[in-house]
């Protein structure tokens, strides 16, 4: 398998989701797919087999991920769900309600690979090959007046400022009214990416990130923050000794990712 860099870091999450599913005791999540896909790919993943705040990480944001999803389909049964640098996710087959519109967008690489190992068979589950950047996907995204949910896991940790300002400047000319949920990491955490447990950090660098999700508001006029919960908020028996220590408001406000829920104004 070829894939490097940023694109490599896609089977991180797999391997996660699937350990997840197939641990002892208590489960985050449920995602057979995964569980079955890492006996399929040519990849040795036992170079994530400590990993296990990694692991941690990754279960516990797809399990606030799946839950929000769920909760904003709920209220808007009919919606448009856009999966940003999706990689090899399952999300649609977690939190579908049999109405949704579901496109899930990477690079071409990683695309391919998705075609391979996930064939999609749902005629309202959508694939599109692009940058999240790239001013002409979201004309691939047709809507007639349909609420809008955007989601960004695992991905706004390797691009710039001012990359996440471009996207959010694409976001707020294309769809105004929408929804996103989108996981951040902070600057705290950037400056110990070194010491990262699966992510080679020479190859793919965290960039950005942000204390408060409120600060993304100042990157753009239509940015509107509403909430976040911290990997920690809920989860703390998972984290053992960390949960215990994000007792402490420093410590849970720095020292984990968090996602962020924003709207982004008409």
């Amino acid at each position: 398998m070829k894939l490097t860099g940023v694109e490599e870091t896609t089977l991180i999450p797999l391997w996660a989701r699937a350990y997840e599913t197939t641990r002892k005791g208590e489960h985050l999540i449920e995602d057979p797919t995964a569980a079955e896909l890492i006996n399929k790919i040519d990849y040795d993943f036992s170079k994530f087999a400590e990993g296990k705040l990694s692991q941690a990480g990754v279960a516990v944001r797809s399990a606030i991920l799946d839950r929000e999803a769920r909760r904003f389909f709920a209220e808007h049964p009919k919606a448009i769900c856009i999966n940003l640098a999706c990689g090899l996710d399952t999300r649609f087959q977690r939190v579908d309600n049999g109405n949704i519109q579901w496109y899930n967008l990477d690079l071409p690489h990683v695309m391919q690979l998705r075609s391979e190992l996930i064939p999609n068979t749902n005629e309202r589950e959508h694939e599109i090959t692009a940058s999240l950047f790239d001013e002409s996907w979201p004309g691939m995204v047709p809507r007639n007046g349909e609420d809008v949910l955007i989601i960004m896991e695992g991905a706004s940790m390797y691009f710039s400022k001012e990359q996440m300002c471009q996207f959010f400047s694409l976001a707020a000319e294309h769809f105004p009214g929408a929804f996103l949920l989108m996981e951040v990491m902070t600057p705290f955490m950037i400056k110990q990416q070194k010491h990262h447990d699966t992510v080679d950090t020479k190859k793919a660098p965290f960039l950005w990130g942000v204390t408060d999700g409120k600060e993304i508001e100042a990157l753009h006029k239509k940015l509107r923050f509403l909430r976040q919960w911290t990997f920690y908020e809920g989860f703390r028996r998972r984290w053992g000794l960390f949960g215990l220590l994000s007792l402490i408001p420093w410590w849970n406000q720095n020292c984990n990712d968090k996602i962020v829920c924003l709207e982004i104004k008409k």
